[in-house]
Formats: C-alpha cells, structure tokens, sequence
C-alpha cells in the first residue's frame, strides 16, 4: 500500500465523494490491527453557539462497517456526545505522516449498548471526505506524523 497524501501547512483539497478512501477504510475496519495504536483522530463538533469544538478521539473508539457508515463511542457526559445528540453533525480529522481526510458525517444517536450505561454509540453516515495536499511552491510538504 502506497502512503496517500499527507497534511500540509496549507494546500488544496479535493472531495473524494461520500465514501472512505480504502487507506482509511483499512484502518478503522480492524483498528486494533491497521491503525496507528498512538495517533489521535479530531472530532469536531458544533456547540450551541455555533462554535467549533474540538475533542481528540482514538482509534479504538471508531469502527467502519463499510466505505460510507461508522460507529462512534463516546462517555455519554461529554460535550461531544451532546453536541452530536442536538446538532447531528460532526467532521473527523485524520492527518498523519501518510494520509489527511477531513469526514464530514451526520450522526444518528442509537441505544445505549447493553451492560455499559456510560457508553453514548453514533451511527456516523459518511456525506463528504476531503483530501488535503500540497500543489505548486508548497508541493511535497507534509507532516511528519499525527497528533499522539
């Protein structure tokens, strides 16, 4: 498998339709074998003011069912968690030394599962996926790794 696209400083993006790259794919369909065990995922949220708000996810709290829906588990008090139930949006941010996807999804709120009542589950319906590269002067700039 040939590294993607990585972050930049500033570059261009392109939209990669409603459905996940399969670099991605790969690793958010077996996170415990695919994913970078240390790197952080952006999950970014509306508040009620319209603000953005920032919470940093792992790998092991997403999965992939296919190329278009996730599954997301939170704490059920946090802000995020919230911020999903009222708004039903969200974007996730995958950036590292080999790939950087924005997702935007909508989110549905499912049942609390069985046995574990601090537990608040998504059903996150992919909409639109963003790749970011650098093109013309900045061409070849990258990060170095992701967020850890």
């Amino acid at each position: 498998m040939r590294p993607g696209p990585a972050c930049h400083t500033s570059g261009v993006t392109r939209s990669l339709g409603p459905v996940l790259p399969d670099r991605l794919l790969s690793r958010l369909m077996a996170p415990a074998t695919a994913s970078p065990p240390d790197t952080a995922i952006l999950l970014a949220t509306i508040d009620p003011y319209g603000w953005a708000h920032p919470a940093l996810v792992s790998y092991a709290e997403i999965v992939a069912f296919d190329a278009a829906r996730l599954r997301l588990a939170l704490h059920v008090g946090t802000r995020s968690s919230r911020h999903l139930r009222e708004s039903g949006r969200a974007t996730l941010v995958f950036a590292d030394a080999e790939l950087c996807v924005y997702v935007k999804v909508e989110a549905l709120a499912l049942a609390g599962a069985r046995g574990v009542p601090n537990l608040a589950r998504f059903e996150l319906l992919v909409r639109d996926v963003l790749e970011d590269h650098a093109e013309g002067e900045e061409a070849g700039a990258r990060l170095a790794t992701g967020l850890t």
